[in-house]
């Protein structure tokens, strides 16, 4: 949903088994590479927000581990409150490789070794500097500049052990049989978190985690990591894209899906499928046995299919939809109501002030219906292409209901003609699927107000 991020399962012998943008594919590509590299590294996999750059890593992590190799999940965002992410990163390794390791014998020993490295290295941090500055303003610059460089070289030295201690501890990971020589923790959500902290954990991983066999994966949003760099430097001149060469070894972009794979993995991130298919039959068939979330989808198909758009707006689109059914609260007439509505806002304006401004006849209303989806080249001849105009007739009944509230006397926005007249929409009328007492639940205003809402959602 929206206000959510929706993770569908990841069997563990499966992973990518409800993987709806076929991005498998990449996660062997990314495997191979790490398979191939004896050194440590880090590796960002950039994708705008809302691509599913983290189900995408959190199957490919199930497969890793699946495949032998020790693996670690980050979120960076839910842990930004913590002052510094190196804490974050070793509690974590510590937490999820002892779950996955917990038969390994002396584990316990080599995480106690660097519990104790990394705990003097954290109060070097927050206590030593402070220390520092109080005791130099005490001592001569003699004593001083050498009072520095003694705790320069003893702050090396316990990085350097840090750096031997995780070593070992990785090689703890890897001394059962079949475990791959590789530790890789993935840090997620980065771009989220707030500039001070997002730098710090990269300025971490570069100083401290450059050892063999460890390698990071972050998760980002670039075109947003960039601005956190300029606001953490205040200067918009600062080049972030070199900037962040200086942390980041291999940059690689998960490739755009299709608009068809995008818009399934829409319907099932806003779990617009399920809502569709526990609400009641549609009220203005007396038989219905259609499935819903199908038909739904292959409309959504054929609206972008007929347009020029990105990613980010079919995104939008899905973003307002769902907040309009939602705050609606529809039946599945209202619901189809509800898309045609929305998608006309957002890319067919002409469309839809004709609809708001009641400039169409009924019968011009019914005609646009259909050729839109003509347009889209929706097999109207069969079943659900019948079924699909037919819904949209609700639209139609609405759009009189608004008319006929005006109280203007020989209207002539409202056909004397049949509005089953239509030519796709005989075989229905003679199988009398359409009941004659049906009244639409919502009305026309009521669509857009809640539509008009939406404006400000992106």
């Amino acid at each position: 949903m929206i206000f959510s991020s929706h993770i569908p399962d990841i069997p563990s012998d499966n992973p990518f088994v409800n993987d709806l943008l076929d991005r498998e594919q990449y996660a062997d590509v990314l495997t191979s590479l790490i398979d191939t590299s004896k050194k440590g590294f880090t590796m960002s996999i950039n994708a705008t927000w809302g691509y599913g750059k983290t189900t995408f890593i959190r199957m490919w992590e199930a497969k890793l581990r699946a495949q032998g190799y020790s693996t670690v999940y980050v979120n960076a965002w839910e842990k930004d409150y913590i002052q510094d992410p190196f804490a974050v990163v070793m509690s974590t390794i510590w937490e999820q490789t002892q779950k996955q390791n917990e038969h390994i014998k002396n584990i316990n020993e080599a995480i106690k070794g660097l519990a104790d490295i990394t705990s003097k290295i954290i109060a070097y941090k927050y206590i030593g500097e402070a220390a520092l500055d109080s005791i130099k303003k005490g001592l001569s610059n003699e004593m001083s500049c050498s009072f520095v460089l003694d705790d320069y070289i003893e702050h090396i030295k316990k990085i350097e052990e840090f750096k031997k201690q995780l070593s070992e501890y990785v090689k703890q990971l890897q001394a059962e049989e079949g475990k791959k020589e590789k530790l890789i923790v993935f840090v997620d959500e980065l771009d989220r978190c707030r500039p001070t902290y997002a730098i710090e954990m990269l300025e971490r991983i570069k100083h401290l985690f450059t050892i063999e066999n460890v390698i990071f994966v972050l998760s980002v949003d670039q075109s947003v990591l960039h601005e956190s760099i300029k606001g953490f430097y205040g200067s918009s001149s600062i080049s972030a894209e070199n900037y962040l060469r200086r942390f980041i070894d291999v940059e690689y972009c998960l490739p755009d899906p299709s608009i068809e794979k995008f818009i399934e993995f829409q319907v099932k991130y806003h779990e617009l499928d399920k809502y569709i298919s526990k609400h009641t039959p549609h009220p203005f068939f007396t038989h219905d046995n259609t499935d819903y979330s199908v038909l739904f989808k292959d409309i959504v198909d054929i609206f972008f299919n007929a347009i020029s758009c990105s990613l980010r707006d079919i995104e939008k689109y899905f973003n307002r939809l769902e907040c309009v059914i939602r705050t609606l609260k529809v039946d599945r007439g209202a619901f189809f109501v509800s898309v045609f509505l929305t998608y006309t806002y957002m890319f067919k304006k002409d469309i839809y002030h004709n609809i708001t401004e009641f400039k169409y006849t009924d019968a011009e209303l019914l005609h646009t219906i259909e050729d839109l989806l003509i347009i889209g080249k929706i097999p109207l001849n069969t079943d659900n292409g019948q079924l699909a105009i037919g819904i949209m007739m609700e639209l139609v009944l609405i759009y009189r209901t608004a008319i006929e509230l005006q109280h203007i006397e020989n209207d002539n926005r409202i056909t004397e003609l049949s509005l089953f007249e239509s030519n796709h929409l005989i075989n229905l009328k003679s199988a009398n699927v359409f009941r004659n007492d049906y009244k639409p639940r919502v009305q026309l205003n009521q669509y857009i107000n809640k539509i008009e809402l939406t404006e400000a959602i992106q």
